[in-house]
């Protein structure tokens, strides 16, 4: 039986392992990352999913391979998507996508077995050090607490998708980086903390809400060391130096690019609140939202933006009880706080790395999104570890590898684990394709305005579609429909009207389309593509100068934007200005190297100006891109 006394918690102390009793750890290790790489491995062979496009498949700089990584460290995270300035700056997953594009382009089942690699790490390093802090606890509650993070379903979106690999990077550094930290404490060495430092720097430049463990960090000093205020407050003001290198590197990058954070209410729901009042109410029912999403992992779905979920006032039930159970949490925290309580520890770990998501203060990109829980979900399965082995006594009950498994809290927790595990491999088939996906949730999400977009997108690309053309036309209507709705949902939706009138393009009613092609402009006027596709209509009429005035806006308003060039120089070339369409395709090439049309049509225009040696040049060009083009 174990031994019921009240730990003395204010001389608690990180023990060091010797050699030989960190041997005695390497099972878990290896049990907690079979078990992590079990959960996930049928992600493997999974393809691109949401903003795996904008971040890889779709990415120029990313497809460049190594020779984008110094653009990488030099621009906005969606440069290589967007080709325009942006306020978000996360360079290492992106140089790791690069990397993988030039070993393995344009394969996503190496993206997805690197996600599981890492998430496995990350695992072990959690279970690492919980086992260093939780020392004076029993081995129960740091294993099972990892255990329940490794399988819990609401991280299922962070490591099915490969572009969330910014969460797992953030939180693996930034556990790697206490870790060393630990270490100089024990080693004195001087080059652990230098290294700390710099993981935490790693961390910042995976994903910014990192900054976060600048609290986290002296967080744990105070609850689980010995060490002295002063020394733990001197080395977490150090931290600021790789805080600083961070932010310098995102200013000679991006520079001050807070005027770019408009965020819309497509995105986050709170932008469409009448007032702060109500705008406060609703994101106090959302954080209630997401403990609801920690307790009862089941539905999920990617996304929960407007008008999924309402926007109320204080008078809503639901805000009312969310509100009552964070002040009841907070009171208990602060109540607990001298006694240093692992709850206590865990209500803070969970506000100070839920603070930059709340949408309380300052309005982020999104409403709601069970990846952001990934990090403050820690805070939950310490607590509910921490019930389990108090209900059964067994906090400092010291058990050993081989008979944990017979321990009578592992009996109580495997059924919630399994259930665990099952949710997590059900989810995971979802997260196969970006149509499995919107097929799954928008059952799940039906009122999203954006949910209802994307649904529509991916039924017109991948149902309607076959290289290109058209093959089932049935399903043109069916992704009008959704798009429709998107529009009902939010009549200012740009991107709906602009995607009616693609698929109306498509029906072959150009008129129909033009007219969505126009409301979509007039929300938005700088949407290049919507010039393009105008200017394709324009062309196939012969209304070339029409044409002409379409493309120069879609290369105005994005000038990477290399299949606008390309119909730019078709259009000079058709109207006869030759030296005009030679430089309209050399731009498509500038942006698009590997455009073997582009290559054919400037051989074909120079032949027309009787320059046989640059025809020549670019048309045996276009042949080596493309052998087929030697028939034309």
């Amino acid at each position: 039986m174990a031994n019921n006394k009240r730990l003395n918690t204010k001389n608690k102390h990180i023990s060091t392992n010797t050699s030989a009793s960190k041997k005695k750890w390497y099972p878990y290790y290896v049990f907690i990352f079979l078990v992590a790489f079990i959960a996930y491995a049928n992600t493997i062979n999974h393809g691109y999913v949401l903003d795996d496009f904008s971040v890889i498949k779709e990415n120029f700089v990313v497809k460049q391979g190594t020779a984008g990584i110094a653009t990488i460290l030099k621009t906005g995270y969606r440069y290589g998507y967007w080709n325009s300035p942006d306020n978000l700056y996360r360079p290492l997953p992106l140089i790791m996508y690069a990397i993988e594009w030039e070993i393995w382009p344009d394969n996503p089942k190496a993206g997805h077995v690197i996600n599981l690699l890492l998430y496995g790490l990350l695992c072990v390093l959690l279970f690492k050090l919980l086992q260093k802090i939780f020392a004076n606890y029993s081995i129960l509650l740091a294993f099972i607490t990892t255990l329940f993070f490794v399988l819990h379903p609401i991280h299922t979106e962070v490591v099915a998708n490969i572009k969330s690999r910014d969460e797992i990077l953030a939180f693996l550094f930034s556990i790697a980086s206490i870790l060393l930290l630990f270490k100089y404490l024990s080693t004195k060495k001087r080059g652990a903390f230098i290294s700390a430092l710099f993981t935490f720097l790693l961390a910042l430049l995976s994903k910014e809400s990192a900054i976060t463990f600048l609290a986290i960090i002296p967080l744990i000093f105070y609850f689980f060391t010995k060490e002295k205020k002063s020394t733990y407050f001197t080395l977490s003001l150090l931290y600021f130096i790789p805080v600083l290198i961070f932010f310098a590197m995102r200013y000679r990058a991006i520079g001050n690019q807070a005027h770019l954070d408009q965020t819309s209410m497509v995105d986050n729901l709170l932008v469409a609140a009448p007032d702060f009042i109500t705008r406060t109410a609703t994101a106090i029912k959302l954080l209630g939202l997401y403990i609801w999403k920690l307790l009862i992992p089941y539905p999920l779905a990617c996304d929960y933006s407007y008008n999924q979920i309402a926007i109320v006032g204080f008078d809503d039930i639901y805000v009312l009880i969310s509100l009552l159970f964070y002040l009841i949490i907070a009171v208990f925290a602060i109540w607990k706080f001298k006694q240093k309580h692992i709850l206590s520890f865990a209500i803070l770990f969970f506000f100070i790395t839920m603070s930059v998501y709340s949408n309380l203060i300052i309005l982020i990109g999104t409403s709601f999104g069970e990846r952001l829980l990934f990090v403050p979900s820690l805070a939950f399965t310490i607590s509910i570890s921490y019930f389990v082995l108090k209900i059964f006594n067994s906090l400092e009950k010291q058990v050993e590898f081989s008979k944990v498994f017979s321990d009578k809290v592992f009996f109580i927790i495997l059924p919630i684990l399994i259930i665990y595990l099952g949710l997590t491999w059900s989810r995971n088939k979802d997260w196969k394709s970006s149509l499995s996906l919107y097929e799954a949730d928008i059952l799940k999400s039906p009122q999203s305005a954006h949910m209802n977009y994307y649904y529509g997108l991916e039924i017109m690309k991948g149902k309607a579609m076959e290289n290109g053309i058209v093959v089932k036309p049935e399903y043109l209507d069916t992704a009008i429909y959704y798009f429709k709705k998107a529009r009902k949902i939010v009549p200012t939706f740009a991107d709906a009207y602009d995607q009616l009138g693609l698929a109306y393009f498509r029906k072959n009613e150009l008129d129909k389309a033009l007219a969505y092609y126009d409301t979509c402009l007039k929300l938005a006027p700088g949407k290049s593509i919507t010039y393009s596709n105008m200017g394709v209509i324009y062309f196939n009429r012969q209304q070339y100068d029409k044409a002409l005035e379409a493309y120069e806006n879609a290369v105005r308003y994005d000038p990477k934007f290399s299949d606008a060039w390309m119909n730019l120089g078709s259009t000079y070339g058709t109207l006869g200005r030759f030296n005009e369409a030679i430089a309209a395709f050399k731009k498509c090439i500038e942006y698009n190297p590997q455009n073997a049309m582009a290559h054919y049509f400037i051989g074909i225009t120079y032949q027309n100006l009787g320059d046989k040696t640059n025809a020549d040049y670019y048309l045996n060009k276009s042949y080596e891109l493309n052998p087929s083009l030697k028939k034309q």
